[in-house]
């Protein structure tokens, strides 16, 4: 045992899983203020305990954007897939830069092709975009031009 440590106390930190040591999605009850409400995402929009992401904008006008549980720990998932995409993307034939997961549409430059492309150092992706991101990175599909 670590001196200072004793084995009664709590463990301190992000809340982690056991299983991969990834941050949990935030849940009713841990200390967010969570809501009731419409889910505006993947779950058909039901009425239950939301939690307010942030704010949307689209031809100027502005709207609160709210997540259920479940789809939250759905684009939870998305956002760690993505930061690890990141991470394991290849880099560029002319400069040694990540290439880039997103490309500008108004760029007439053709996108950046990878040197080379190395396996994942992260676990596996634990959302649909996290898998597309993966085989992106790891060279099993190319993106479309």
């Amino acid at each position: 045992m670590l001196a200072g440590l004793s084995d009664t106390a709590p463990p301190t930190g992000p809340d982690i899983t056991d299983a991969d040591c990834r941050p949990r999605p935030p849940h009713p009850g841990d200390g967010h203020a969570w809501t009731y409400g419409h889910c505006w995402w993947w779950c058909g929009h039901q009425y239950t305990l939301v939690l307010w992401l942030g704010t949307v904008s689209t031809a100027g006008q502005h709207a609160p954007v709210y997540a259920c549980r479940t789809c939250l720990a759905q684009l939870h998932h998305a956002v760690i897939d993505y930061s690890e995409a990141l991470l394991d993307a290849p880099c560029d034939i002319s400069g040694g830069l990540r290439v880039p997961l997103y490309v500008d549409a108004t760029d007439s430059s053709p996108p950046p092709r990878p040197a080379r492309h190395r396996p994942a150092r992260h676990r596996r992706p634990r959302s649909a975009l996290g898998r597309l991101w993966h085989h992106l990175t790891a060279g099993r599909i190319r993106p479309a031009p």
